[in-house]
């Protein structure tokens, strides 16, 4: 087949003009979401092969260099005072940019109310969204978007009814707050946004003290599944952690072990407690939160976080993470693990074969593996996929959130090589954490 030059230079131009406006891979999307008060240290942990490069840009003319090194991992303190304001453009958001597959993740650090989100591949931002967060008494629920090119125009359908449009250029913030139910908002775009949500404090289940910062950005509807497993956290009360499952689609019926739980329709959500493995089915694409609870219900050290669940088709086989240590070291954090009983055996951390005590459910089983007393790389890894979760305790203190998925494996090997390079096997050896992060302050809110 012949082709003209000039069809062949207006397929080069139309290659470069993607190339330059759209988010790839090795691109990190994050904005402040207010904390209670504003007070702490906001940070972006991000990590990947030993010396890799970048930079985090953005927020009023913020930029910094990283380097790797030699542990694979670096933290970058963030100015609280790009916390977002209510219903206002502003250039607020931030890029982690670096020309090597990294993770990241955003840690939001203030007295007793912190929680920490992971980060999507820029590549896996979506123009269409439905969000979870979670209703206080204390402050307004919180959606965020930012913009990762110019003239995006976004449109937010809350649940309150209300229907706000707003036109962002690239590294442009809008948050919307509500002292309403919002899980459940749609968010909409026609270029994609990175979009966080999550209230500045909120109390788990509702009657239960004390309130904490919940903060998670969020998959587009595109990465959401039709099936997920939850299991409960190793500190929560004999009522088990509170999920959420959120229909992104009219006409959704949903099932839990089995059991029939309804029809939603989008925008609609059923909240459950989760106090054993259990199988979360729908025959549309749906979003999974589940959510610590407060420490007044749970009995010990905790108090609520968030994170997205990923579903089964997600899964990965090998993961590399990080959790907050140095002077932001919690004195407890566990790796919540759902894997098939078959592929116990062949569980790895950081390279050493571990036998946890592993609660069978059907074919699966899970665990909470404590690794309060690990630094440095951390990784684990199974010859199946399996579902990784992160969460760290402390006095009236928490965080949640995940450690990668298909749709974001960052650093992590792809479980599918060939659809995405994969990075190299050294990577499992060369990631770890650097003494990092915040200064440890508490405060009891109630």
């Amino acid at each position: 087949m012949r082709y003209s030059m000039k069809a062949i230079s207006a397929s080069l131009l139309t290659v470069g003009l993607l190339g330059a406006t759209q988010a790839s891979a090795n691109e990190l999307y994050f904005q402040l979401n207010p904390n209670y008060a504003g007070a702490g240290v906001r940070q972006a942990f991000v990590f990947g092969a030993a010396n890799t490069t970048g930079s985090v840009t953005g927020a009023n003319g913020f930029n910094q260099v990283f380097d790797l090194g030699s542990s694979g991992f670096s933290v970058i303190t963030v100015p609280n005072s790009a916390e977002l304001g209510n219903n206002l453009v502003q250039d607020l958001g931030f890029k982690i940019s670096s020309s090597s597959n990294i993770s990241g993740y955003y840690l939001s650090r203030q007295d007793f109310t912190t929680d920490m989100s992971y980060l999507i591949d820029g590549d896996k931002l979506g123009t269409k969204y439905v969000v979870s967060t979670y209703a206080s008494s204390f402050s307004p629920e919180q959606i965020s978007v930012q913009a990762t090119q110019d003239n995006t125009k976004v449109t937010f359908s809350l649940k309150t009814g209300e229907s706000v449009v707003q036109t962002l250029n690239a590294g442009q913030t809008y948050m919307v707050a509500r002292s309403q139910e919002l899980t459940g908002s749609m968010v909409e775009s026609d270029k994609p946004i990175a979009v966080l949500s999550g209230n500045a404090c909120t109390n788990v289940p509702s009657s239960s003290v004390a309130c904490d910062h919940i903060v998670e950005q969020m998959p587009s509807i595109a990465s959401l599944s039709k099936e997920y497993y939850v299991a409960p956290t190793p500190r929560t009360g004999v009522n088990g952690d509170v999920v959420r499952i959120v229909a992104a689609e009219n006409g959704t019926v949903v099932t839990v072990n089995g059991v029939p739980q309804g029809t939603l329709n989008a925008g609609e959500f059923k909240e459950i407690r989760i106090t054993t493995g259990s199988d979360v089915v729908a025959d549309k694409p749906v979003l999974v939160a589940q959510y610590l609870v407060g420490q007044s219900e749970a009995g010990t050290n905790t108090d609520p976080a968030m994170t997205i669940v990923p579903g089964k088709d997600q899964w990965l086989k090998n993961y590399v993470f990080a959790t907050p240590s140095g002077t932001a070291a919690f004195p407890t954090d566990y790796m919540s693990i759902i894997i098939p009983g078959t592929a116990l055996g062949s569980l790895k951390f950081n390279g050493v074969p571990v036998s946890p005590t592993c609660v069978m459910f059907g074919v699966l089983c899970y665990a909470n593996i404590d690794v309060s007393s690990q630094t440095g790389p951390l990784t684990v890894s199974a010859d199946e996929v399996f579902q990784l979760l992160l969460s760290g305790y402390d006095n009236y203190d928490s965080y949640f959130t995940y450690g990668g998925a298909a749709f974001a494996p960052g650093a992590s090997p792809n479980p599918n090589p060939g659809t995405v390079p994969e990075p190299a096997s050294a990577l499992l050896v060369a990631l770890g954490l650097a003494s990092a992060v915040a200064v440890r302050a508490r405060r009891k809110v109630q």
